[in-house]
């Protein structure tokens, strides 16, 4: 195989990887999840990683899948879009940038599928992701995320985490 053939299947491998990433968490599908990630992993999410651990300081995939778990559980819907891709492939590094938006929704009323302004929290930002090869695929060991900006109501992040809780306790 030519190294032309070799750099776009890594790189439609590393763009399968954030839509099973995304799609994994849209439908709540935790190990598709995290058969995203590497055993050990860095998260840098800013803010929206930091009280979970240091960015600096590998973690283990598991914890990082039931922190996203903690969070995704608790909204009715979400819909993660992962777009513009711009993989980066050598002999000492592959990594791939994409943006997203993301709209996560807790509706008013679970029978009618609408929204109001109240009821959603979209975020934009951009991810860099590192990967590693693992078993002959390609797996996240770093994964940052810069956000942009958001926009709606951010207390559905609390009250997501408090329906996911109360979920997990049956």
């Amino acid at each position: 195989m030519s190294s032309i053939e070799k750099n776009l299947l890594t790189r439609n491998a590393l763009i399968d990887s954030y839509n099973q990433y995304a799609q994994g968490l849209d439908t709540k599908d935790w190990p598709m999840v995290r058969d995203c990630f590497a055993d050990e992993v860095l998260i840098d999410y800013g803010d929206l990683s930091a009280a979970t651990g240091d960015a600096a300081v590998p973690r283990q995939a598991d914890d990082w899948v039931r922190h996203l778990q903690s969070v995704i559980n608790g909204f009715d819907i979400t819909q993660h879009m992962i777009t513009n891709h711009r993989c980066y492939i050598s002999d000492t590094e592959v990594s791939c940038r994409a943006y997203l938006s993301s709209d996560h929704v807790i509706f008013s009323n679970r029978e009618v599928p609408a929204i109001a302004d109240d009821d959603v929290i979209t975020v934009v930002g951009e991810y860099n992701n590192h990967y590693i090869e693992s078993g002959g695929d390609w797996k996240i060991c770093k994964s940052e995320l810069v956000v942009h900006w958001s926009h709606g109501n951010a207390e559905l992040f609390v009250v997501a985490k408090e329906r996911a809780l109360k979920q997990l306790k049956g």
